[in-house]
C-alpha cells in the first residue's frame, strides 16, 4: 500500500508537472508556428494513450516490480512483461506521446524545443543512470532483456 502512495505522489508530481501542466502552460503562452487544422484532433488519442501507458506502467512497477518508479526506491524485480515486453522505457514513451499531443494541438514551436530537450534528457538519463543501475542490480537477466527488447521504438511481435 505504501508503494502505491509513493508512486502516486512521485508520478503525479513529476509527470503531472513536466508532462502535462508545464507543456500546457507553454502552449497557452506561445505563438503557434503551424496550424494542424482538423489533424489537431490527433492530440486526443496521443494524450489518452500516453497517459494510459504511464498509469499502466506505474501499476506494473508497484505490482510486478514490487517497488516504485522513483530512482531512490526502484523496483525489486525486473519487469519484462506488460508494455515492457515491447519497449524498455514505456513510461518515457508515454510521456513523450502526451507532449507530442500537446504540440499537435497547439502548434507551439516552444513546445517542440521542450520536447527535444526531453528526448535528450530521457536518453541520457537512461544511458548514464538507469541502464547501469539495472545491469548492476539484475545482471545477466537484464542483459538478456536488453538483447531482446528495444530501448525506444516499440517492437510488436
Amino acid at each position: 500500500m505504501i508503494n502505491i502512495l509513493k508512486t502516486v505522489l512521485y508520478m503525479g508530481s513529476l509527470h503531472g508537472f513536466f508532462t502535462f501542466y508545464f507543456p500546457y502552460r507553454i502552449a497557452l503562452h506561445s505563438k503557434p508556428i503551424f496550424d494542424a487544422g482538423i489533424f489537431r484532433l490527433l492530440a486526443l488519442p496521443l494524450w489518452f494513450v500516453g497517459a494510459l501507458i504511464i498509469v499502466r506502467c506505474s501499476i506494473d512497477i508497484v505490482g510486478r516490480g514490487q517497488g516504485t518508479p522513483a530512482h531512490v526506491d526502484p523496483p525489486k524485480r525486473l519487469i519484462v512483461n506488460g508494455l515492457y515486453r515491447y519497449v524498455r522505457n514505456p513510461v518515457y514513451v508515454g510521456a513523450l506521446s502526451v507532449q507530442l499531443g500537446t504540440i499537435v494541438w497547439s502548434g507551439s514551436g516552444q513546445l517542440i524545443a521542450y520536447f527535444m530537450f526531453f528526448v535528450l534528457t530521457f536518453h541520457f538519463l537512461v544511458l548514464l543512470i538507469e541502464e547501469p543501475i539495472l545491469k548492476n542490480t539484475f545482471g545477466r537477466e537484464y542483459e538478456e532483456y536488453v538483447n531482446s527488447v528495444p530501448r525506444w521504438i516499440p517492437r510488436f511481435r
